[in-house]
């Protein structure tokens, strides 16, 4: 805001428009405002000596310092515009950095998550898939059921977890040393399982994982 402007507001030079829209602008500018808080003091000091001008015999040169001191008031009111600007924009490309920094940072975690995921895809053998494994089972021994699957599982080194239940039965994916693929199916056996005969020897190396399937089965 030129000072000037706010000047010619307190003189009261300004038109209605011009009285209007800069009274807008102080509603919503708390800068402004700071602004014109000062000019406001400035112009009140100027006029109290404006007054005692008039009721005394005014020295010479009193006008020329009085449009000195408005002229440095303005300036000084201009370089609080100034800094303020400078301010805002510094803040505004310091802000601009952190964002920057940040994005590049998120980057490097996305590069380096995206280079361990491949990393491990190569160091580690793909799991082998055996085929589906049914046991019937009724509602109230259907937790007991999959205890006894995981404990299965865990005695020969391997894991089992539960998984999506819906109307053709409870899913329970094991992931079991392929070597030790036998060893869990005969003790799936024993709780009652149906194992398929092609599942019954698990090529390859590494884990091989196995579908367990609880089916529903009448009270």
């Amino acid at each position: 805001m030129n000072p000037d402007k706010l000047f010619n507001y307190l003189d009261g030079k300004l038109s209605a428009a011009e009285r209007e829209k800069l009274e807008d602008e102080l509603i919503r500018d708390p800068e402004l405002q700071r602004q014109f808080g000062m000019a406001r003091k400035i112009h009140e000091r100027m006029s109290g000596e404006a007054r005692e001008v008039v009721l005394d015999e005014p020295p010479p040169g009193a006008a020329r310092s009085r449009q000195i001191m408005r002229r440095v008031m303005i300036v000084f009111l201009a370089l609080i515009f100034v800094n303020t600007i400078v301010g805002v924009v510094v803040i505004g490309l310091l802000e601009n950095k952190r964002r920057q920094a940040r994005v590049a940072t998120d980057h490097n975690r996305s590069d380096m998550a995206v280079a361990l995921q491949k990393a491990a895809e190569g160091a580690l053998p793909p799991p082998t898939l055996v085929d589906e494994i049914k046991i019937a089972v009724s509602a109230r021994e259907l937790d007991a059921m999959v205890e006894k699957i995981s404990a299965a599982a865990k005695q020969v080194n391997g894991s089992a977890a539960k998984n999506l239940s819906n109307e053709n039965g409870t899913l329970i994916f094991a992931e079991i040393p392929v070597d030790r693929v036998a060893q869990f199916q005969d003790a799936l056996a024993k709780l009652g399982a149906v194992v398929p005969p092609s599942s019954s020897q698990a090529p390859g190396s590494g884990n091989a994982i196995l579908q367990i399937r609880l089916t529903p089965r009448p009270e």
